[in-house]
Order: C-alpha cells, then structure tokens, then sequence
C-alpha cells in the first residue's frame, strides 16, 4: 500500500472507465493520485512499446506507448491476488500469462491465461491452490512452461493445458520458490531458488543437486530471489540474493559473492541485463536500483536510495528504455540505458487509499491518506477536484483518518500508525501530536471543538490547554465514534451503542440485535437525530427512535459490508454507501429508503464522499486503485455541451 518525490507535482490526467450500461446514471473517472505500489513488469518481446504492470491487489495495468501513460485491464481484476510474474508468449502476444499467490491464504494463486490480448481471463486447470512465486517460457521451446510455488516446481508441455509436479512431492528443500529460469537451449537444464538456496535438474526435474551452499560459495539461508542465465555462455549465471548478488562461471559449481555494493543495499531483489551487454547488469535492492558496467566489480546507485525496486524490464529492440517497478512511486523509466529515471505513473494507481476528506470550505480541495506512502508520505492534496495532486510531506505512516475541524476549517488532523499530525494552514504545514496512551482507532470532534480519540478500551479527549489526554470513557471492543450534529457523542461497540448528551460525563446503553453483524461506521441523519445508520458486515441498519429498534436497509440494498455512509450536505435526502465485499456504491435519493447501485465494478470501493460544492459529484476510494470521481450524467454532458 511509499515514498514519492520531493517538490515534484503528481500531475494526473483522468482516465475514464468504460461502461456497458447505457442507462447507468453515474459516469466515473479514475483521477488518481497516481503511482502506488508496482510488483511486476513485463514487455512484449514482439513490441517494445507494449508493457504491463501488475499489483499485489490482483490488477492488471496495459501500456502501449512504452510506459507513457497506463491503463487498467479491466477483465482482470483479483482482490488479494498479488502477482509475482507475467508472461507475454514468445510466439503470440495475444497469450498472456499471469502467476501469483494469494495474501489472504497460503495455499491460494495460481496461473491465469489470456488469448485476446488481456481482455478476458481463465485460471488454468492444474495450478488453482498453489501460491506461484515464479513462472518462465522455456526460450527453447516455448510451449513448456515452468512455475514455481510454496509447495514445489510444476511443468506444462502444452502451454498451460496441463501440469505436473517435476520437483519430489514433499520435499522439505525443494519448496518455498521463488525463482525460476530455463536453460537457453535446453528445457530440461533448469534453475530454482528457494527461500534457503538453489537447486539445479538437467533432466526435467526427474533429479535434482543443490546448486549452490556455503561450500561452493553461497551464504546459508539467502533468499534466491532471481536468477539470470547468459544468452551465449549458458555456463555463465548470475543470482540475487537477501545476502546480495553471486556470480558463477561453470553452471552453479562454484560462485563468487559480489560485494563491492555497500552492505546494507545487498538485499538485492531481481537483476535483468541488457542482451549482449556481458558486464552491464541493473539490481533492484531494498535501496534503490543499482548499476554494474564491469561484471560487478564496481556498482553506482542509480535512483534514490529510497526506492524498493522489485522489478525491472528491458527490451533487446530498445535498449536504451529502461522500467522499473517500485513498492513506493510506482513505475519509472529510463530513456538513456538506465543512466537517470524519471517516474512515469499516467493511468496507474495501485494506492491502498485508506481516509478521503473533501474539503468543506474550499472548492476543488480534497486530501487524501493511503497506506505506507511514499518517500514524500501518505498524504496528498488536490487543489483541483482531482485533476493533480501532490504530496503534503511531513505525514508518515499508514494514515487512518483524516478529520477538519468543525470551527476552523485550516485545521486539520491525520492519524497515522506513527501517530497524530496536526496542520493549521490546510496542510501546508505540519507539526506532531500529542502522544496518546493507547493507539487510536478513530478521531471524531466534540461540539465544543476539543477533539475525541476512540481506542479498543476508552474514549479520550485531548485538553489542548495542557497538552494532555483525558479518560471520558472505558469500555471493550470499542469500535467506531461518531459526533453528531447536534453534539451527541456515539460509541458503536461490539453488541451495543453507547449515547452521551454531556460530553462524556454520562452515557446511555442501546443493546444492537446480534443480526447486525461486526460495527464499521455510524452515522446520526443531520435532519433527525433520531435517524440513525449503522453500516457493519451485515448490512445497513436504520433506527428511527434513537437506537431502541433495528431494520435493515433492503429495496435495492443487500446484505453487504458496509464500511463508509456519506450524506450530501446541501441535500440531506441524498446518501451513499460502499460495499467492501463487491466493491460497489449505492445511492439513495430518500435518506436510505431505496438504493441502486450507481458503479462499474472496475475497482473495490470502501470510502465514498460526497463534493459539497458539486451537488452531482461523489467520490469513491478503492483499495488498491486510487480514488475514483462520479458525475451524474445529465450534468456530465451539460458540461461538456456548455450549459
């Protein structure tokens, strides 16, 4: 879910997704912030110009200008489905290969096929159930494929047809890939690299020898991540390694461990060469891109050292492009060999975006929080409704919320894994919160402006006059807090709802029928206090009385997991809530009497908002593609057409 550039505008040029459904009312734009997390580059070995990029939140992203620009496959699209590798077939360009695991369960991926050049996609039998880490084409024969996976090494010999097991069926070595490759010339000579090691068959996996060990030159327990056969001299291979980058020169008999890069940069992730360059090799670490034009003997850093390069891709027509995938600033590029880079992420947002804020008093400001940030933070800050954005530096961490002050509308507070950051000026400027006692699950405003920190076991409320943090409350399982307009404070906990009128000095106890499920988000209705929401992963629920009775919000609504409720503020009927199980946004024009769903399942939506300047603008941020803009369609087209 990184680290950004210092000073550099994150310009965003919207991207509209495509829509079927003539009659839908709502129409959406991916506006961004661009970049986000990059797991995996591959290019067209037919055209240099065609690139794809996947992330560890199962999309697929196309480029067909060389990584000028990017667009999300829309056919493919697996929540929780991390990519590890992508195959564009040597023969045919329309067959596209995707490998990957899953991050929910161990024993989840596999290996999913296109043959329309990534419009439509099919798991292929023999691989579901098996967390692939590595996948490779055998360049003499590309009709094998091999991939690599927590629970051994697999083969195909009709492109994905079928598959067998080649490496032995509980091997207490031979297990944990991560990295394959195949002989030049010869499908039966192939390498693995494995969590301890790697592992060498010349005859198709029927016996394999350990390749490498501290004997032969390698240090025990380094993580071989990729692995690099010369082109020519087949005897000749290079491997990285969490202890850094080996060097063979007889098949993996022996290796010599390059050490001229500095110590702490040796977590070297993948290596690629450009074809024909015998001594140029590129190394993406933990610490930037790395670059040898002598064998290894010495090594210049490249980019920042700040950046996680965990792919890198090259082209033997172009060889002067040079891509890289980064965990923090998404893709960059290279047009002089990889001597500078440039970030080039137009179309590509893989951000997990976890708070969205839509400035109340300034029209076309919206900030945004997403999860680890990049090397500029984890806060952005549009100033046009979207169309750029830049990051606000000085907040680290995974933001959580993102609240603006009822009073004072410069001010403003994020809370962060790191902690609470406080800006006066809009976010122009930064400066630390408060350390609290506990760690904090959500913020929310008390009537008198003093704010209000909800933990597992307590409510507090910040005294800034001393600087300090009050116990108003104590309690379990305390889940969401929520002011209401009329200066009512809610605790939504497990199995209960908990309602001060005294700021905390005294509370009354509402029981929540067991059928609602787990508490994500509450809401009072700003024209009746006695309406009330609660969104929880059983649906939505409504109170007309204050919270003495339940019903379920259904005409339209399903039983889903609702984690955000939005109300338009200059039109109260008007509401929206986010779906985290399918990922869709409903609408409802009668404060929660009907929904209909007004999205295109694209991207997984879990945050919506409504623009209070642009009574037919919302928002939605997904959780791992960026924030998407909604426009009735009507008001769309009257835009364009100048009325």
């Amino acid at each position: 879910m990184g680290r950004g550039l210092v000073g550099i505008l994150l310009l965003v040029t919207v991207v509209p997704v495509v829509e079927d459904d003539r009659e839908m009312p709502w129409s959406w734009t991916l506006v961004g912030p661009f970049g986000g997390e990059a797991r995996r580059l591959a290019v067209d070995p037919r055209d240099p110009h065609r690139i794809f990029v996947g992330t560890c939140d199962g999309q697929l992203y196309l480029s067909e200008d060389g990584g000028e620009s990017w667009r999300a496959l829309s056919g493919f699209h697996r929540p929780g489905f991390c990519v590890s590798d992508i195959l564009v077939d040597a023969e045919d360009s329309q067959t596209i290969y995707v490998g990957g695991w899953s991050v929910f369960a161990e024993n989840g991926g596999g290996v999913y096929r296109s043959r329309d050049g990534g419009r439509t996609w099919a798991l292929l039998p023999g691989t579901e159930g098996h967390a692939v880490r590595a996948l490779a084409q055998a360049p003499s024969a590309p009709r094998v494929l091999i991939f690599g996976a927590l629970d051994g090494v697999f083969r195909s010999e009709d492109r994905g047809e079928s598959w067998r097991r080649i490496s032995p069926a509980g091997d207490p070595e031979i297990r944990n890939i991560e990295s394959v490759a195949i002989h030049p010339r010869s499908d039966q000579v192939l390498y693995v690299g494995t969590w301890h090691l790697p592992w060498k068959t010349t005859d198709g996996g029927r016996t394999w020898v350990k390749a490498g060990s501290r004997e032969t030159g390698i240090l025990d327990d380094s993580e071989i991540f990729s692995i690099l056969i010369d082109e020519r001299d087949s005897e000749l291979i290079w491997l990285s390694a969490c202890t850094g980058v080996y060097r063979s020169a007889n098949g993996g008999r022996s290796w010599v461990r390059l050490t001229a890069m500095p110590s702490r940069s040796r977590r070297v992730l993948v290596l690629a060469r450009p074809v024909g360059q015998t001594m140029v090799l590129f190394a993406g670490t933990t610490e930037g891109l790395w670059r040898t034009g002598d064998g290894g003997a010495t090594w210049r850093l490249i980019t920042n050292r700040k950046l996680t390069v965990q792919d890198i891709a090259l082209h033997p027509q172009e060889p002067q492009r040079v891509l890289i995938a980064t965990e923090e600033a998404g893709i960059w590029v290279s047009r002089d060999g990889g001597m500078t880079f440039r970030p080039s992420n137009r179309g590509f947002s893989s951000w997990v975006v976890t708070s969205l804020l839509v400035d109340r008093e300034v029209p076309g400001r919206i900030y945004c929080g997403v999860m680890k940030g990049g090397i500029d933070g984890s806060l952005f800050i549009s100033e046009d409704g979207g169309r750029s954005w830049r990051p606000s530096g000085r907040v680290f961490g995974s933001v959580r919320v993102i609240l603006q002050s009822r009073r004072e509308g410069r001010r403003l507070w994020v809370l962060t894994d790191m902690g609470l950051f406080i800006s006066d000026d809009r976010g122009g400027s930064w400066r630390r919160g408060p350390p609290v006692p506990e760690e904090i699950r959500q913020l929310a405003e008390a009537r008198d402006g003093e704010i209000l920190a909800l933990t597992a076991s307590g409510l507090f409320r910040y005294d800034e006059a001393h600087g300090r943090w009050e116990r108003v409350h104590s309690g379990s399982d305390l889940a969401v807090v929520h002011v209401g307009r009329t200066g009512r404070i809610w605790i939504g906990a497990e199995g209960r709802l908990l309602m001060s009128t005294d700021g905390g000095a005294s509370w009354i106890e509402h029981e929540l029928p067991r059928r609602l499920g787990r508490v994500h988000v509450f809401l009072e209705h700003p024209e009746d206090p006695e309406l009330l929401f609660v969104g929880t992963s059983w649906g939505l629920y409504r109170s007309r009385n204050g919270g003495r009775d339940w019903e379920r919000c259904a005409h339209g609504l399903p039983h889903a997991d609702v984690t955000a409720i939005a109300v338009r503020p200059d039109e109260p009927r008007e509401m929206s809530v986010a779906d985290y199980r399918t990922g869709a946004v409903y609408f409802s024009s009668d404060r929660g009497e009907t929904w209909r769903r007004i999205d295109r399942a694209v991207w997984r939506a879990w945050i919506v908002a409504f623009d209070p300047h642009d009574r037919d603008r919302v928002f939605a941020a997904s959780t791992g593609g960026g924030i998407y803009m909604g426009m009735r369609r009507a008001h769309a087209v009257g835009r364009r057409q100048g009325v």
